[in-house]
């Protein structure tokens, strides 16, 4: 899959090593020439333009990518412009690096969903999350396994668990399924929340909305993703 990340400070150069080093092409944009050429050989490629400018912005292969990842930093005028931009654009898929909570209302106000917090290992994670499509939260256990939160395939609707044999066709293990509840406050107004239902029975059926939380090795978690 082919990324483009804005932003080639700490986080930014951190998440395209990690998307690289994943077997993914990435390509890094930052406004500053020095940052472009630093990581030119680590990097699938590296470009130094002005985020904020429309026709720069143009010049990038927006409609080829999986998803635009905004990890400017600091400045939150140029998150915002640069988001708002690939938003114009029409790019499927935006994820915004974020420092305040006024900068993600008025990322939210554009109708953006995927943010990412500046911790020390939020770059890792966001890689493992954007390698695998579907993916709503990804932890790396070990170099060798993952713990993944991924929404149950359209393929999967409908039917049990027992049926999707898990264990013997993929080496996978359910750790248990988060739902999504309608629940009635004593106001009498309903609301979605996520209920955690512990150990699964394999007579449990799927429903559209509910969340996986499965255990294995990557090649094996792709494989049950794609359905091979």
């Amino acid at each position: 899959m082919r990324f483009i990340v804005f932003g080639l400070g700490n986080f930014g150069s951190a998440l395209s090593h990690q998307l690289v080093s994943l077997g993914h092409e990435v390509v890094g944009v930052d406004s500053k020439l020095e940052l472009a050429d630093k990581y030119k050989h680590s990097i699938t490629h590296t470009i130094a333009l002005d985020s904020t400018s429309k026709d720069a912005v143009a010049q990038l292969p927006l409609n080829d990518v999986e998803a635009a990842i905004v990890g400017i930093g600091e400045d939150e005028g140029a998150t915002i412009m640069t988001a708002a931009l690939l938003k114009q654009m029409n790019v499927k898929r935006i994820v915004c690096r974020v420092t305040s909570p006024l900068q993600k209302i008025v990322l939210e106000a554009m109708n953006i969903t995927e943010f990412v917090y500046p911790e020390s290992s939020s770059a890792e994670r966001l890689a493992l999350k954007l390698d695998l499509p579907g993916v709503i939260e990804s932890f790396q256990i070990t170099q060798n396994y993952r713990l993944l939160e991924v929404a149950v395939p359209e393929r999967y609707v409908g039917r049990t668990i027992m049926d999707l044999d898990l264990a013997n066709k993929y080496q996978l293990v359910l750790v248990t399924i988060i739902k999504n509840v309608r629940q009635k406050s004593v106001f009498g107004n309903e609301r979605d929340e996520l209920k955690v239902m512990g150990i699964v029975s394999p007579e449990t059926f799927l429903k559209s909305g509910d969340i996986l939380l499965l255990f294995g090795a990557p090649k094996d978690l792709e494989r049950f993703i794609e359905g091979r």
